[in-house]
């Protein structure tokens, strides 16, 4: 397996938020070798790309967003309620 498919084997199990952290840190590494960074429109390009990627794969197709409400606001220590 190559280096590239690996990575993206990874990033694709990540939360979506995860997974933009992952794209800053590829960026600084790139302006930290001296790498010219994307223009603007490539950015923008590459960013919707990745997120067309995103919402094909339907991340939240499994959560029932009642049950998912339900489970934080059990967690949720309620002031006065001890």
């Amino acid at each position: 397996m190559k280096l590239d498919q690996a990575i993206q084997q990874h990033l694709e199990k990540l939360p979506l938020a995860l997974q933009g952290e992952v794209l800053d840190y590829v960026l600084y590494l790139e302006q930290k070798t001296g790498k010219q960074s994307p223009s603007g429109s490539e950015r923008r390009k590459s960013l919707a790309s990745a997120l067309e990627k995103v919402a094909a794969m339907n991340p939240y197709a499994e959560v029932d967003p009642a049950a998912w409400v339900r489970e934080q606001r059990d967690e949720r220590a309620l002031p006065g309620r001890d």
